[in-house]
């Protein structure tokens, strides 16, 4: 797509807050290594590379923080910074969200520091649908037949209407401002279904094939079988 560059700033959520329980492993995974270089240091550097964030929010579980600033310290700029992390994701969400001053035009991400395989292509895409619309997500789009389990037997459902969600996600500083003021009954399990919960609806991008969150054990395996490809992709 042509040169793209949005109209007010950019602010990256980067959520770092794992602690290895579902990988099963001593190290969160954003710490593992992925062909030689941790994960996170790769979501890190896909937004640094991509050039159009104004601060990027590093949002650690607070018993990280020191491995996180070793290993980031080096490649943040002067408006990078990490934050401690909340008990949950929506309250991780929050403490990177009150620790920036974004404006009503500004574009605010969150991304799962351990989806390491987003391309500049999917960040403009996603970028350019939040500043028209006001919320939107990265997803990809089901190819498999959907079922649902049900008491009296299997329900087929219309996959084509089933997309699968990703990260980033984006809202725009003016739509973020009205759901920051409106309580929840439940609390949000991403910021689409916190803006959801407020009758706004987010916009899908589709995203790259190759967007993996890496959470068990063989995701790892499989995203060291993914990098070679994505990196043969993005050069394209």
């Amino acid at each position: 797509m042509k040169s793209w560059f949005p109209s007010g700033n950019i602010y990256l959520l980067l959520l770092s807050g794992g602690t290895g329980s579902r990988m099963k492993s001593e190290l969160p995974k954003q710490f593992l290594e992925l062909s030689g270089k941790s994960i996170l240091l790769h979501s890190l550097e896909t937004f640094l590379n991509w050039g159009k964030t104004k601060s990027i929010v590093l949002v650690s579980n607070k018993d990280y923080i020191l491995e996180s600033e070793t290993l980031c310290s080096s490649l943040f700029r002067e408006r990078d910074r990490i934050v401690e992390g909340g008990d949950t994701r929506h309250g991780s969400t929050l403490a990177g969200i009150s620790s920036i001053q974004f404006s009503a035009n500004d574009i605010i991400l969150i991304h799962d520091a351990a989806r390491p395989f987003v391309s500049p292509d999917d960040l403009d895409k996603l970028s350019i649908a939040t500043e028209e619309f006001g919320v939107s997500t990265l997803a990809s789009k089901n190819h498999e037949t959907v079922l649902e389990e049900e008491k009296e037997g299997l329900k087929f459902l219309n996959r084509e209407k089933i997309w699968f969600m990703k990260t980033p996600q984006g809202i725009r500083g003016d739509i973020l401002k009205k759901i920051l003021e409106k309580p929840y009954s439940t609390e949000p399990t991403d910021l689409c279904t916190w803006a959801q919960a407020q009758g706004i609806s987010a916009k899908l991008v589709e995203s790259n094939p190759y967007n993996l969150k890496i959470t068990e054990k063989p995701d790892l395996a499989l995203a060291e079988a993914i990098l070679p490809l994505f990196q043969s992709w993005k050069s394209e």
